[in-house]
């Protein structure tokens, strides 16, 4: 007698109905070593192929669906416990934290959860502030290299400016920091300029500041003391 198993797919959201069938067991095994391979596993498959063939097209992914391969791990009931405490105090899955995991690792890139990136928001924000706040003096001292009139603690608004951005900067430098620190990135691993982008950077402000320094400067106006 040819061995037969209960294939089903299980659905739970309200609108929906709970559809199984009985096929061959070894065809169940090759639909499940396909459906690992693709996105929401068994379920999700089985889900497609319905869909398929009542409407003649598949469902559309889920928002923030990927196009990736399913990776299976094996873990022991302390580590999964561990695992899902890591998890639950970054505010994500067990599934999400170890992709962040390997993708920190695999790829240098920062995986932030919701705090880092409410923090990197408010850093924008004053980032942005600062280079509406930089334009205006820029605006302010082309004028007065024009004009000769120099409105007064200019340089002080200048010099409390470069102070902001660098406060904010090492902001951003921390969050960097912490999140690599926090996913056990080594130093040695971690992103750094691409090569000759330090020199190049160096030498575009150099040239900046010689073609400032040869620009024609007028003379402020000189009042006589009774006007």
């Amino acid at each position: 007698m040819t061995k037969v198993k209960n294939f089903v797919l299980h659905l739970g959201h309200s609108g929906q109905e709970l559809l199984s069938t009985w096929v061959q067991a070894d065809l169940a095994a090759a639909f499940k070593a396909q459906a690992q391979g693709t996105d929401g596993g068994t379920s999700a498959a089985l889900r497609r192929l319905v869909s398929k063939a009542a409407i003649g097209q598949a469902p559309a992914a889920p928002r923030g669906a990927g196009t990736g391969a399913r990776v299976g791990v094996r873990l022991k009931a302390a580590e999964r416990a561990a695992l899902a405490e890591a998890a639950q105090a970054q505010g994500t899955s067990s599934a999400n934290w170890l992709r962040s995991l390997a993708i920190v690792h695999l790829a240098r890139r920062p995986q932030w959860n919701a705090a880092e990136i409410d923090e990197l928001r408010s850093l924008f924000r004053e980032l942005r502030a600062i280079g509406n706040n930089v334009n205006q003096i820029a605006h302010a001292l082309n004028v007065a290299v024009q004009t000769g009139e120099y409105p007064p603690h200019q340089g002080t608004a200048t010099r409390e400016a470069v102070e902001l951005l660098r406060f904010e900067m090492r902001r951003v430098v921390a969050v960097m920091s912490g999140n690599f620190e926090y996913w056990g990135l080594p130093d040695e691993d971690r992103p750094t300029a691409a090569p000759g982008a330090v020199e190049r950077a160096d030498a575009e402000a150099s040239t900046a500041e010689a073609k400032r320094k040869r620009r024609p400067r007028r003379r402020p106006t000189r009042f006589a003391e009774s006007e």
